[in-house]
């Protein structure tokens, strides 16, 4: 099976989670070489903090063969270096956390260095692939996520391949 690789859009995005980017409205505040804009999304928590994890990509085959999901954590990726591909599935059937949904189900987007994604809870998600060249992701995850809030599905008989076109190495 294949994927195409979409534009990351907020509407495209919408199922799956909320895009981070510069916001389009005026900034809360500004000074000197700096503009800001306050709380452009919020990070729901619980009682554990949030751990910053530090991921580096390596170009590889853009293809997958497992997924996981979190149900009680929303997930930020901020790529730092260089642009990537997220692959997310729907947050289908909460009842049952290792219930994978149908593989033509998920999406691929590309998530340009300076954008980043909240993943809601549930969604179905594997780690970022670099496209061309290495590059770093920032992500957040409530602390401690992977040992308690973590279902991890593989499915390498039937893995599922990016289509890789033309426009996207630009």
């Amino acid at each position: 099976m294949e994927l195409p690789i979409e534009p990351l859009t907020t509407q495209a995005f919408a199922p799956f989670g909320q895009v981070i980017k510069e916001p389009n409205g005026l900034p809360s505040a500004t000074g000197p070489g700096w503009q800001w804009w306050g709380e452009t999304a919020l990070l729901a928590a619980d009682q554990r903090p949030y751990g910053i994890g530090y991921l580096a990509l390596e170009p590889a085959d853009l293809c997958f063969n497992w997924a996981e999901r979190h149900m009680r954590s929303g997930e930020l990726l901020i790529p730092t270096s260089g642009d990537c591909l997220v692959y997310v599935g729907p947050p289908d059937h909460p009842e049952q956390p290792d219930l994978l949904p149908p593989l033509e189900q998920f999406r691929v987007f590309r998530v340009r260095q300076g954008e980043g994604v909240l993943l809601h809870p549930g969604v179905w998600h594997g780690a970022p692939l670099a496209i061309d060249r290495p590059l770093n992701v920032v992500v957040l995850l409530l602390q401690h996520s992977g040992a308690v809030d973590t279902s991890v599905v593989r499915f390498g008989d039937t893995p599922v391949t990016i289509q890789l076109s033309s426009q996207i190495r630009s």
